[in-house]
C-alpha cells in the first residue's frame, strides 16, 4: 500500500474534517478545487514515443560468454551501468483522439490497480469531472503531454508485448498562463505492441492521471 494511500485511509478513519481530497490536476491553478462545475478543458497534442531496452538473449538465460571469456552479466549493451534503450517504430504517434473518446462519456474509466495490466477489465468507472471544449478560448485548462511505451528487444527481435507505459500530463492554466508538469504515472501494461487495445489502455492511463485526487 502506497504512502499517500495510507494517509488517506488514516484521515478517513479519524474523521479529519480539515483534510480534503482534491484533484491534483487543479493544484496551482485558478480553478476552484474541489470544482464547483465541470472543468472546461481543451486537449492539445499528446505525443507518443516508443522505447525498447536491448537484452542479450544468451546472457538473459545464463549463457556462456563469447569466446570463452567471462559472462556478460545479463545485458547485451551497456552505457556505464544503464541498459541501452533504442527507439522502436510505432503506428501510435498521438493519443489525442483516444483520450477525447474517453472524456466524452458521463463516466470515465480509470485503472483500479497499476502494477499489472493485461486487459481492460482492471478498470472502474468514476463520474467525469471534465467538459471538453473545442478551443482554448472556451477552456479553463489546456491539457497536453507525452506517453511512452516501453518494451524490449531480445537480440534482434522485438518483444510482442509492451513492458509498461508512462504518461506525463502538462496543465496550462489559461487564466494565469502558468504551466505545470504533473508527476509521471507508470502503469504495468503488458499488451500486444501497436494494438488498438494498447492505445486504449494508454488513453485510460491519461484519464487516470487527470482524475487523481490527493490529500492537501
Amino acid at each position: 500500500m502506497g504512502y499517500m494511500r495510507r494517509i488517506i485511509i488514516v484521515a478517513a478513519a479519524l474523521g479529519l474534517g480539515a483534510c480534503t481530497l482534491k484533484y491534483d490536476v487543479l493544484r496551482g491553478t485558478s480553478v476552484p478545487n474541489p470544482p464547483t462545475a465541470p472543468i472546461k478543458i481543451y486537449l492539445k497534442e499528446f505525443r507518443v514515443v516508443s522505447k525498447a531496452s536491448v537484452v542479450d538473449p544468451a546472457a538473459a538465460v545464463g549463457g556462456a560468454a563469447e569466446g570463452g571469456g567471462r559472462p556478460t552479466g545479463g545485458l547485451a549493451e551497456k552505457s556505464g551501468n544503464k541498459l541501452i534503450e533504442i527507439s522502436r517504430p510505432s503506428r501510435i504517434e498521438d493519443l489525442s483522439g483516444a483520450i477525447i473518446r474517453e472524456l466524452r462519456k458521463d463516466q470515465v474509466r480509470v485503472f483500479s490497480q497499476l502494477e499489472m495490466v493485461k486487459d481492460l477489465q482492471t478498470v472502474r468507472l468514476v463520474d467525469n469531472p471534465f467538459a471538453l471544449v473545442s478551443s482554448d478560448a472556451e477552456a479553463q485548462l489546456e491539457i497536453s503531454g507525452t506517453a511512452q511505451i516501453n518494451s524490449q528487444r531480445i537480440g534482434k527481435v522485438f518483444s510482442q508485448d509492451s513492458k509498461n507505459i508512462e504518461v506525463t500530463v502538462m496543465v496550462k492554466d489559461l487564466q494565469s498562463g502558468s504551466t505545470s508538469r504533473k508527476t509521471p504515472l507508470g502503469v504495468g501494461v503488458k499488451m500486444v505492441f501497436n494494438s488498438k487495445e494498447l492505445e486504449e489502455a494508454m488513453a485510460i492511463a491519461v484519464v487516470t492521471s487527470l482524475s487523481q485526487k490527493i490529500l492537501f
